[in-house]
């Protein structure tokens, strides 16, 4: 998943591209890994610099929408993780009822096994 999450990003070009400064786009990854642990990702850890965050507006306005990038990312992240599980889950439920389920021609032939059949014999032509 965390490729996944990755590939659909922002990345420094795009943000340098856009025009940010190099404080918008450190506050930027910081805010990124933040909202990702905060969604939930226990692989990403809370980064911010608490100075810098009160003191540099570029740095707190790049945090702060990096934080709603990584939200957004986890929750895509999350929401296919569980699509997933749950597809497997299903197809693992029917494998294993499959496999609980007698076949319908064994039920037919025990169903039969002691009932003279002989007379229905007449039928077939």
């Amino acid at each position: 998943m965390a490729a996944f999450a990755t590939a659909c990003s922002t990345s420094d070009s795009a943000l340098k591209e856009q025009g940010h400064s190099e404080a918008y786009v450190v506050g930027f990854h910081d805010g990124r890994h933040s909202g990702m642990q905060e969604a939930g990702n226990s692989w990403e850890h809370y980064i911010r610099d608490h100075e810098r965050f009160e003191a540099d507006l570029d740095y707190k306005e790049g945090w702060l929408a990096g934080e709603a990038e990584g939200k957004r990312l986890q929750a895509q992240a999350t929401a296919a993780g569980e699509a997933a599980a749950g597809a497997y889950t299903g197809y693992r439920v029917k494998e294993e009822t499959d496999k609980a389920m007698p076949h319908p021609n064994k039920i037919g032939k025990e169903v039969v096994k002691d009932v003279d059949t002989d007379a229905l014999k007449s039928l077939e032509k």
